[in-house]
């Protein structure tokens, strides 16, 4: 990505991933996106714990998934900014050669991601730029890792989408993310 091509910062107004970012307690949030957040917290007091625990699932499922299934690799669409506990993080401490790919549309957090998302050197950890209404194309991208789809696929590929239905009301996408 050249200086020309990096996205603009807008810190005047809130984004979902800033927003969800502090909820989970991140840094990488901004008065906007703290302000918006506790709105949402004055709106519904839960949504916090929620959050968090929705974050503590995800952990539990991809330590069992790479601890007790032998899973070794992942492919997490819609990942949000990058926090302590991501899929790659807890993959890795399980099974240091587990495979992650990342699929987002936010420039943001592509920015983010391709910062901080770091593999051990036994793994890999990716990032692509994709809209999770395109599992097709995230697929498509996500093939140097390994087949996520079709004949190749083995029962040691897992799709991870935790906490991205509340976002859209869309059928048709739910329809796509479980068919590939």
């Amino acid at each position: 990505m050249s200086g020309n091509d990096l996205p603009q910062l807008d810190t005047r107004h809130a984004h979902p991933a800033r927003v969800y970012n502090y909820w989970l307690g991140g840094k990488d949030n901004f008065a906007a996106d703290r302000e918006a957040a506790e709105q949402a917290i004055a709106a519904n007091p839960g949504i916090k714990t929620d959050v968090r625990a929705n974050r503590a699932f995800l952990a539990r499922v991809v330590r069992y998934l790479a601890g007790e299934c032998g899973v070794r690799q992942f492919l997490d669409i819609g990942t949000g900014l990058p926090v302590a506990g991501n899929t790659h993080q807890v993959a890795q401490e399980v099974a240091p050669d587990a495979r992650i790919v990342y699929a987002d549309n936010d420039p943001i957090v592509l920015l983010h991601a391709r910062a901080l998302l770091t593999s051990t050197p036994q793994g890999a950890c990716d990032y692509v730029d994709a809209d999770l209404r395109e599992t097709a194309a995230i697929v498509r991208a996500a093939a140097p890792f390994g087949p996520f789809s079709g004949a190749m696929r083995s029962k040691a590929d897992q799709i991870v989408v935790v906490s991205r239905f509340r976002f859209t009301r869309d059928e048709a996408l739910e329809t796509s993310l479980t068919a590939n």
